[in-house]
């Protein structure tokens, strides 16, 4: 089981370290759909994508014609919370050979291929992640959802609460016993932090308008914190109370 970090009261999970999620990977890849779960993890964690924006994704979105992946790509304004354009990125060497080898999984076993061979051989207006049912591929199904903007406004959206739920079962199931999909979130800023990216960068990366709403996905590094501020009031002398 991975060691449980402290995270915030209602926060999801962050993932502390390295080999917890090369942990979730492994844990992620058994089974017949392995490579779609771990393509999967990696659009949450390497992109920071919210898991409905994930669900909505087509091959189009990632892959270029000829079939190309792309780095940078624009995750719909329809399908994001803040009902904005903003673009996802995709660039470490492991999230781009699973998505790799989630299309080659989808073009050998026929799941809503091309038939002149472009988007390296998938329907480009097919969902990127698929479901199956015994052999049968389909699309996943989205549910109406109703909730509450920070204006007071009651919207609804459509959203996909069987990845949801295969999501928050890999992290479970892999020991991040708090872990759901906005782990994949609130880990990124938490490591983009850490290495002391600034705010600016994790707000473009995360697709926040407020910054401060960006403080809420980093999960505080007190050790580093504490030694920050020794370090910068360490000259500061305390009054000789009376």
């Amino acid at each position: 089981m991975l060691a449980e970090p402290e995270h915030g009261r209602g926060k999801a999970q962050v993932v502390d370290r390295p080999g917890q999620l090369a942990h979730i990977l492994w844990a992620a890849s058994r089974g017949d759909l392995g490579r779609r779960n771990v393509a999967v993890v990696w659009m949450l964690f390497g992109s920071g994508m919210r898991v409905n924006e994930v669900a909505h994704l087509k091959v189009s979105d990632v892959f270029y014609r000829d079939g190309a992946l792309k780095e940078v790509f624009i995750i719909r304004g329809p399908t994001t919370k803040t009902d904005q354009h903003r673009p996802g990125f995709i660039l470490a060497r492991q999230h781009r050979e699973a998505l790799i080898a989630w299309r080659g999984q989808r073009v050998t076993e026929g799941a809503f291929t091309s038939e002149d061979g472009s988007y390296g051989g998938l329907d480009g207006d097919s969902y990127l992640f698929l479901g199956r049912r015994g052999k049968t591929w389909r699309r996943l199904a989205f549910n109406d959802k109703k909730y509450k903007t920070g204006s007071g406004e009651v919207v609804t959206t459509k959203v996909c609460g069987s990845l949801e739920n295969l999501v928050r079962e890999l992290l479970k199931g892999s020991g991040l016993i708090h872990g759901s999909s906005h782990s994949g979130r609130r880990t990124l800023a938490t490591w983009l932090d850490r290495k002391d990216y600034d705010l600016e960068l994790i707000q473009l990366i995360l697709g926040h308008r407020n910054p401060d709403m960006t403080l809420e996905y980093i999960e505080p590094d007190l050790p580093r914190i504490k030694a920050a501020f020794q370090s910068i009031w360490s000259g500061v002398k305390v009054p000789n109370y009376k």
